[in-house]
């Protein structure tokens, strides 16, 4: 190896000696430190990257511009494929999303759609079902002489809870009140703290899907309606 004394600038090479040769100096060198390991393994990653990239470089400067993609039907049918993945992934996320909810908003969703159903229900016949018709009046008929402006059905089966539970209804006690309709929830128990109740607003629900209303048999083609 070659040293250069720090005093006089005189080149030695080999063994460093214990003073300069030129100015009798004493000279430390210090010891030459063994490389880190990890360092020396992520430089090596660094300049394979480098030299990838550059590579990368090279072979876009040399192949020329391809026809396919300066036409618009390349591009039509990239965005194309994008919505078809873009829908795909929606779906399968809105399925798991669905399955991660738990038994207490899943209760709570029907309990809306059963009181939305109710208040229309409530818009062609007048009044809620009774308590001898129960819930059962959304899907099936209760009888033309009962319910003469009956246009159901407003859903198309009628649902138990995620604890295989019924879900408890009662018509109002005053004219203008709301019906009662709850899950008992996971205790099983009716009038307990756990029981779920669906949200008062969803009893009504306005009069924008009158113009468009269509029976359930109608709206849900294939799916088994109950006929009295």
């Amino acid at each position: 190896m070659t040293y250069r004394c720090p005093y006089c600038k005189n080149l030695i090479t080999g063994e460093p000696p214990p003073a300069c040769l030129s100015c009798g100096k004493t000279m430390v060198v210090p010891k030459m430190r063994e490389p880190n390991p990890r360092i020396a393994r992520y430089r090596t990653i660094e300049k394979i990257w480098r030299e990838t990239e550059q590579k990368k470089m090279e072979l876009q400067g040399v192949i020329p511009a391809s026809s396919l993609r300066k036409s618009p039907r390349f591009y039509m049918g990239v965005v194309l494929v994008l919505a078809v993945i873009g829908v795909l992934v929606l779906s399968r996320s809105d399925n798991s999303m669905d399955r991660k909810r738990s038994p207490e908003l899943r209760a709570l969703n029907n309990l809306d759609v059963l009181a939305e159903a109710l208040g229309r229900y409530r818009f062609h016949a007048g009044e809620y079902p009774t308590a001898q018709q129960g819930l059962a009046a959304l899907v099936r008929d209760p009888g033309i002489e009962k319910v003469p402006d009956w246009n159901g059905p407003y859903i198309s089966h009628l649902p138990k809870d995620f604890w295989d539970n019924p879900y408890v209804y009662a018509p109002p006690e005053t004219p203008d009140g709301l019906p009662t309709l709850f899950s008992c929830g996971p205790d099983r128990l009716p009038n307990t703290p756990d029981d779920l109740k669906p949200d008062p607003a969803r009893f009504d629900p306005g009069t924008e899907w009158t113009n468009g209303w269509l029976r359930a048999e109608d709206r849900l083609p294939g799916v088994r309606i109950y006929k009295p």
